[in-house]
Order: structure tokens, then C-alpha cells, then sequence
């Protein structure tokens, strides 16, 4: 025995840990893979851009005061791949975290962090999985519990920081084993999650829709006589052809009528010149989150020397492109200075 090791004092923290210790720890260990198979759903979902999805030019025609909360913000987020994409990354790096060891107490701070801002949003948003995102903020505070005391240490004081606790289920040689291969199990969980959830997403991954039709438009002639009164003139105003194809084909269409009523739907482009849309009714309050629709039209269209010419099922119209309506998506960005538009 050297001389070092005969003046190293042993210590609780050297011992053995004791069968509640063990149990205490297996149970940590437990809710930590609970909390990253959540984290890896909604970080994924996110990365992938499938859970608020990318903004559309069918949004183009939703005034500020006819969205729900939950619109808004989806919206919001939807308009941002790069803000979903690092909302969606910081949850999967939470997740990866929590599921190694070694990592769990940096892990369940970043998480309880993720999760309470998504806490917020819930909330104040009004969406509808309010009581589990506080669950899991919750379930990421206590497992962040055992490494409290270490991380207020090194935050608020200017003294040495002591080792944070190793969550210990086996000890010696089986020890060693699981710690490598808790590793090579959080790597590998985390690569796996995110390639499963890839795969399963499959047809619904959106793809770019091209064509003369895409964007937003007006409607710049209507061979339709109006209504006598405006409240009952369902004549379209402006239509607006979504950008982006999702499932079965389909790409999302709305449409504002002269009486401000707002329809929704989809299209597709079924034969060169021919589209066929598939119309909810109405919006009206609180609308269901996907709606049957209830009206089918099959419409030609072609161009013409002012815009596009939609005729068929009871309509002939020419539309124009209307610039006011997609501002937002045209607006480009800079990094140099310039007069700032908030509009």
C-alpha cells in the first residue's frame, strides 16, 4: 500500500450501495426511459417538421382573429422550419442525455427546461395536452432531484464541486458491463428512434406541389351575377392552392367567398388541366381538427393573358395572382440592415 492510498479516508460515497439505494436508482433509471421515449416522439416529430408541419400557402386566407390559439401557434412554428427543427433537436439531445448514466443529470435539466417551455405554450395556447407535458416537466425535476445540490453549488458558489452521485443498480464486474452497455444502448436508442420514426412517417412526408395553380390568388372576373345582398353571396373572392402534397396526393385548398364565409379543403390535379377539389363546409367556431368534406368539384383550368381560367361545376372565374395576401411568404431574408416591415 502506498503512502497516498494509506492517507485516502474512505468514504460513504466508496461503499457499497444498499438495497433501497439500488432500488431508488432502477426506478430513476425506469422513469428516465419513460421520459425519453416522450421526448424522442415529440423531438423527432419535430426535427422531421411532421408535428406543426411547414406553412402553407392555404394559410394564406385565415385572418389573425379566425384562428384558434392552437392555430396560431402551430402556425407560428410551422412558418419556422429552423425554430421546430432546434425545438425538436434540444428535446432528442434531452432524451439521448437521459438515458445514459452518466449524462442523466444534464439530461433531466435540459428536458425539465424543454418541456417546461412547451409546458407554457400548452397552456397559453390552449393545447390540449396540457396535463402531460406538466407530468413529464414534472418527471424530469425529480429525476434532476439527486443532482441538485451539485449543480446549485457550481452555479452559486465559488467553491469546489463535488462529485455528482453515479446511479448505481450493480456494482464490480456486472458494474462495469451495464455501464458500457447502457452507453451503447442510449446511442443506439436514439439513432433507432429517430430512423423508426422516418420509416413510419412513410406517404406522409410532404413533397413540393408544382404547377400554375399554386399560390394565392383573387378573383379578378366572375361571370356569376352577385347575390342581392351581400350576406348571401357565396361567389368566390380569392382562392388559395397549397404548396405542399401530403397524403394520398392531396394538397390543402381554401377558399374565401364574397360574404367572408372561409372554406377549406383539398385539391389535386387529376389530368392535365383538370383539378378536383374536395370541400369542407363552412368554418364556423369550433371546428373538428379534420373535417369531412362535403362538397366535390371537378374544375378545368388554363392559362389566359391575365391569369388563370377555373370554369366548371357551376363556376367560371378568372383568378390573379394577389401579392397582398402572400406578403408573408415572399418576404425574403437579409442579414444586412433595412427598413424593418411589421405590418
Amino acid at each position: 500500500m502506498t503512502t497516498t492510498e494509506a492517507a485516502t479516508p474512505t468514504t460513504p460515497e466508496t461503499k457499497p450501495p444498499g438495497v433501497p439505494t439500488r432500488i431508488g436508482w432502477a426506478l430513476h433509471l425506469l422513469l428516465r426511459l419513460m421520459l425519453g421515449f416522450y421526448l424522442f416522439v415529440y423531438g423527432w416529430s419535430k426535427v422531421f417538421l411532421m408535428q406543426m408541419g411547414q406553412v402553407d400557402f392555404a394559410d394564406a386566407l385565415v385572418g389573425f382573429g379566425e384562428m384558434s390559439p392552437m392555430g396560431l401557434l402551430w402556425r407560428f412554428m410551422a412558418y419556422s422550419p429552423v425554430v421546430q427543427f432546434i425545438a425538436g433537436a434540444a428535446e432528442v439531445l434531452a432524451g439521448s442525455l437521459l438515458l445514459f448514466r452518466r449524462t442523466a443529470g444534464v439530461g433531466a435539466v435540459l428536458g425539465a427546461v424543454d418541456l417546461a417551455v412547451v409546458f407554457g405554450l400548452n397552456l397559453t395556447f390552449d393545447v390540449p395536452v396540457k396535463e402531460l407535458s406538466g407530468l413529464l416537466t414534472l418527471g424530469c425535476v425529480i429525476v434532476a432531484i439527486p443532482y441538485a445540490a451539485r449543480y446549485l453549488r457550481a452555479l452559486f458558489t465559488r467553491g469546489p464541486v463535488p462529485r455528482g452521485p453515479l446511479p448505481t443498480i450493480f456494482d464490480g464486474k456486472l458494474g462495469r458491463v451495464t455501464g458500457v452497455l447502457g452507453l451503447v444502448a442510449a446511442i443506439g436508442l436514439t439513432v433507432a428512434s429517430g430512423l423508426l420514426y422516418w420509416s413510419s412517417i412513410g406517404s406522409q412526408r410532404p413533397t413540393r406541389v408544382e404547377g400554375p395553380l399554386v399560390g394565392v390568388h383573387r378573383v379578378a372576373n366572375d361571370t356569376t351575377a352577385p347575390a342581392a345582398q351581400l350576406a348571401h353571396d357565396t361567389r368566390w373572392q380569392q382562392i388559395a392552392f397549397g404548396q405542399w402534397e401530403r397524403r394520398n396526393g392531396v394538397a390543402r385548398v381554401a377558399i374565401r367567398q364574397a360574404n367572408g364565409d372561409l372554406r377549406h379543403g383539398t385539391f389535386r390535379v387529376t389530368a392535365p388541366g383538370v383539378v378536383t377539389l374536395a370541400l369542407q363546409p363552412v368554418q364556423r367556431g369550433a371546428t373538428e381538427l379534420n373535417q369531412k368534406p362535403t362538397d366535390t368539384l371537378e374544375l378545368r383550368f388554363e392559362p389566359t393573358a391575365t391569369g388563370i381560367r377555373l370554369h366548371g361545376a357551376g363556376q367560371d372565374v378568372v383568378l390573379a395572382a394577389d401579392p397582398e395576401f402572400r406578403f408573408l411568404f415572399d418576404r425574403d431574408f437579409a442579414w444586412t440592415g433595412r427598413p424593418p416591415v411589421n405590418r
